[in-house]
């Protein structure tokens, strides 16, 4: 009888170490066009390293629908394990980054305490990874690149049915009034000038605002066939990964240049130096917002 419990008290201990086992600091995961490595920059258990690399797939998903494959071929992301609440507020990925110096990076503060689920519903990782899309970017015109990824978190949620197209488009709306009560005195390069801490919301808010009216004014004198994500499609064949800072005007001239007709410097020329802010109220009111640019899309797997 000793023996017998002596024998179970073994195997529950086995068992109870295999279900908290710490999980590999490292796993790769195949994307169209890409390998991801993920990092953990602290041991976490092995069933939550799995949620999170499947979250990070999904993310990684989101940012091929574009133009059906990853913008880059390789990435490293790291998971930084942390607390929510010592970060303040309630975010489950309270902070994120991305760094360029060896190699592609992107940087996920997440709460490993939070539910899954509340992962999938936050906008931090799909923001960050959105970067990729794009290079680096002058931080004179930050507006470029913090616009672009902040209007593709939202349009990307929706495609992935994270978010309904009125959520979307509700978030969009909001932020876009958060961009116009921001500083309305400076223009966007301004903005830029007096840096996130005294101008966030004009930063990222007049960027998405630019980046919506180029993709509709792009979708409706082609009948849909060109859209912000053909020409960054474009962007990409050509001229990523770039090891090279690009300034606004670099970054639009070359844009404008795997199109027609320009449309991404007429935008610059009449909103960059101007003060206020991007008149998008038709914008959010065109058909094609929702019928085209939040149309959900199918994985690319």
């Amino acid at each position: 009888m000793r023996s017998l419990t002596l024998l179970i008290v073994v195997l529950f201990t086995a068992l109870t170490a295999a279900a908290a086992s710490p999980a590999p600091a490292e796993s790769r995961i195949s994307v169209p066009g890409a390998t991801v490595v993920v990092q953990f920059a602290e041991r976490v258990d092995a069933a939550v390293s799995r949620d999170l690399i499947d979250w990070i797939e999904r993310v990684a998903d989101q940012v091929s629908m574009p133009y059906g494959r990853f913008p880059l071929a390789a990435l490293r992301v790291v998971i930084i394990p942390t607390k929510g609440k010592s970060w303040g507020g309630d975010s489950p990925v309270p902070f994120g980054r991305v760094t360029r110096r060896d190699g592609e990076t992107v940087e996920l503060y997440v709460d490993v305490d939070r539910p899954v689920a509340d992962l999938y519903a936050d906008w931090t990782a799909t923001h960050e990874f959105s970067h990729l899309l794009l290079p680096k970017i002058s931080w004179r015109q930050k507006w470029i690149s913090e616009g672009f990824a902040s209007y593709y978190q939202n349009v990307l949620m929706a495609r992935d049915e994270q978010y309904t197209p009125a959520q979307a488009m509700r978030k969009l709306s909001e932020g876009f009034d958060r961009g116009r009560g921001s500083r309305p005195e400076l223009s966007p390069n301004q903005a830029a000038e007096e840096g996130v801490r005294h101008a966030r919301y004009k930063i990222y808010w007049s960027g998405a605002a630019i980046a919506l009216l180029a993709d509709l004014r792009l979708r409706s004198r082609s009948g849909g066939k060109e859209s912000l994500d053909t020409v960054l499609g474009r962007f990409q064949q050509c001229c990523l990964p770039s090891k090279q800072y690009w300034s606004g005007v670099q970054f639009f001239t070359q844009l404008d240049s795997l199109i027609d007709e320009p449309v991404f410097m007429p935008l610059y020329r009449e909103h960059a130096d101007t003060p206020g802010f991007p008149d998008i109220n038709a914008a959010l009111s065109d058909p094609l917002l929702r019928e085209q640019v939040l149309n959900v899309r199918t994985s690319p797997h």
